[in-house]
């Protein structure tokens, strides 16, 4: 399935990318039983609420977005919701241009968005043909905490798993802690809506490298997409 992959890279400015997804999710194993959701010995994941037991009480998932932010939301119209949410001034949010997809960002800092998690760095995403929001991606730890304590992390992870699950997402293509390729990363969740909207938590913890070089910090994503099949990015034509 080609949809579209947010950055699961370490830097801020591949956060600011919508990029495919098939790199992530669509490696990672269809199989639902609870895995380690990271490499490090000391820090395993609890065991997730199975899907269907949550699905029996919770009422349908609508990803609408994040927060006061809505998809479809004009930039002017998500600064305002930034700064009802997190209480930011204007000239607390960066504004940047992606010159591959021609997208634009609005990116802001976020001290305490999820109790242990650390500081967070929110990225919302302007489509290149609408200029309005489709997607929300927002990062811990890798280069927003480097210090971050990875057990913290895992943590965060797994209660952000828990929530969604008891969300009422649809069972058809839910992934619960499924490793992608040397497991190195996992997608913790994916889930979608009624309406194809996704909701994405991605956790990445770099294997220690052979030499005396050092390991790069974990980190973890969670990514809102509105039309994972159809992102708003810049593409050249077929044919070109």
């Amino acid at each position: 399935m080609p949809f579209h992959r947010p950055a699961l890279g370490l830097t801020l400015a591949a956060l600011a990318l919508a990029g495919t997804l098939a790199g992530a999710a669509q490696a990672a194993t269809t199989d639902r039983s609870p895995a380690p959701a990271a490499p490090a010995p000391a820090a395993q994941p609890a065991q997730a609420t199975t899907p269907n037991a949550a699905a029996e009480t919770a009422p349908a998932a609508k990803v609408t977005g994040f927060r006061s932010a809505r998809f479809g939301m004009t930039g002017d119209e998500v600064a305002k919701a930034i700064t009802k949410d997190f209480k930011i001034e204007g000239k607390d949010i960066r504004r940047e241009t992606n010159a591959t997809e021609r997208t634009t960002s609005l990116i802001v800092k976020v001290d305490d968005l999820q109790t242990g998690a650390g500081p967070a760095v929110v990225a919302y995403i302007l489509g290149h043909s609408t200029q309005k929001l489709f997607q929300v991606n927002i990062l811990w730890g890798g280069a927003v905490n480097p210090k971050v304590d990875p057990n913290a992390l895992v943590g965060a992870a797994n209660a952000l798993r828990n929530y969604f699950v008891a969300q009422g997402y649809r069972q058809e293509g839910m992934l619960l802690n499924a490793p992608v390729g040397d497991g190195s990363q996992v997608v913790v969740f994916r889930g979608t809506d009624s309406q194809g909207r996704m909701s994405l938590l991605t956790l990445a913890v770099p294997p220690k490298p052979s030499d005396d070089t050092p390991a790069l910090p974990p980190s973890l994503q969670l990514s809102y997409i509105e039309k994972p099949n159809e992102p708003d990015v810049f593409k050249i034509e077929k044919g070109f």
